[in-house]
């Protein structure tokens, strides 16, 4: 630290230094939701999204908040995760075995988010697309040797290409929300008491 006014910097410059103070691997937000983008297309997310989750009644969001918070056998509240949103999570998981040297996964667990609407005017509807609205959630499993991380989580995703930069229909062409057209109550329980 001594005489670093009298030395030349890694500038060029003497006395002049620079240094980076933020956590950067030095690629912007849309490289990477690009390179994210890019991977999901590889991997084949939206035909395994239309074969599994879409075509299955049993993994369909509810159309209203009501019918979510009475189908509580197929969804549950996610209010760690979501609040102040009000968004339920299907109990219903889907794993598909994914080989790919590329970039090193092993396997895939979709599920379902159904999110609805906490405004006055629309409340307790089903949201679709952006920037809000519930969609596919993919987590993604790597061998266990692979130590560099090449798929991004869904939460790293939606800041890339939602937050940092207006790109949020990238994120949902590879993440669809679910219309709910599926859907069907469960059948009503009926009792029958003997006197």
């Amino acid at each position: 630290m001594y005489d670093l006014d009298k030395k030349e910097g890694n500038t060029g410059s003497l006395g002049r230094y620079f240094w980076r103070i933020e956590d950067s691997d030095g690629t912007g937000a849309r490289e990477k939701c690009l390179s994210w983008a890019l991977l999901n297309e590889f991997a084949n997310i939206r035909y395994l999204y239309h074969i599994l989750i879409k075509s299955d009644p049993e993994m369909a969001c509810p159309c209203t908040w009501w019918q979510a918070w009475l189908d509580w056998g197929r969804f549950s509240w996610s209010w760690w995760y979501s609040w102040p949103e009000v968004c339920y999570e299907s109990r219903r998981s889907k794993f598909v075995y994914y080989y790919s040297t590329l970039t090193g996964l092993v396997g895939l667990w979709l599920r379902q988010e159904c999110c609805y609407s906490t405004d006055w005017r629309d409340w307790g509807s089903l949201k679709l697309g952006p920037p809000d609205g519930g969609h596919v959630k993919v987590t993604a499993f790597h061998y266990w040797y692979n130590h560099v991380k090449t798929f991004s989580l869904d939460e790293e995703a939606y800041q890339y290409c939602c937050v940092d930069i207006p790109l949020c229909n990238q994120f949902y062409l590879y993440r669809p929300s679910d219309s709910c057209s599926l859907y069907s109550p469960p059948p009503r329980r009926k009792c029958y008491c003997i006197l």
